[in-house]
């Protein structure tokens, strides 16, 4: 019960103070310093879930692990110290699945699979500057609040991050390919087969300024 309590309340939170986040900003839109844009677009996992080190017998087991891609929607706010140097902050959600191919292939031959799900809040700050007049880069660190119960169940809830990416402003509309990596790997078991979780992914995003 405790732990239930505990997600409620962290999950809450969390899109309690992006909510506040969208708000306080979006009400300060009329100031030329912040720029308000939504987002939304594709990832393409590059590090998901593999084999506990420890247990080569686990292989055996678990044939194959496909890493799906996933999509994202969220919002940023650029706040511009001058002309050429900004601080982004940035909300995203996120989803992907992972499916496991498990053991032999049943009677048929048709192989066994798990699908699991993975639902996130990203939470970043990243400094940026223009690089030339359309283009900018920024890097800057990533907060990963997992929201899914089963792989919360698994894995840690909550990952730190590093981000790098650079982007495209073209009068409204933004274009954006950034790399997020987890500094740490995180140990756990599903279904009885330990395994370990690396988070890194590319995110490609289409934005939109108000």
């Amino acid at each position: 019960m405790l732990k239930i309590i505990k997600r409620i309340f962290v999950k809450g939170k969390i899109l309690w103070v992006s909510a506040f986040l969208f708000l306080s900003f979006a009400s300060k839109a009329q100031n030329e310093s912040l720029k308000f844009y939504i987002q939304a677009g594709i990832n393409q996992n590059t590090g998901a879930l593999g084999f506990d080190s420890a247990l080569a017998s686990v292989s055996q087991l678990v044939s194959d692990i496909n890493a799906l891609n996933g999509w994202q929607v969220g919002f940023t706010i650029r706040e511009y110290h001058s002309e050429t140097q900004y601080l982004a902050l940035e909300t995203l959600y996120s989803s992907n699945e992972t499916k496991l191919v498990i053991g032999p292939p049943d009677s048929l031959g048709l192989p066994t699979t798990q699908t699991l799900n993975s639902q996130k809040i990203m939470l970043s700050i990243s400094p940026g500057f223009r690089i030339f007049r359309l283009i900018r880069g920024q890097a800057g660190l990533n907060g990963i609040f997992e929201l899914n119960n089963g792989f919360q169940e698994s894995f840690d809830s909550f990952k730190l991050a590093y981000r790098l990416g650079v982007g495209l402003d073209i009068f409204k509309l933004t274009a954006d390919i950034s790399y997020n990596a987890s500094f740490n790997k995180s140990f756990g078991v599903l279904d009885g087969i330990p395994l370990s979780n690396s988070h890194s992914q590319f995110l490609f995003t289409i934005g939109y300024k108000f």
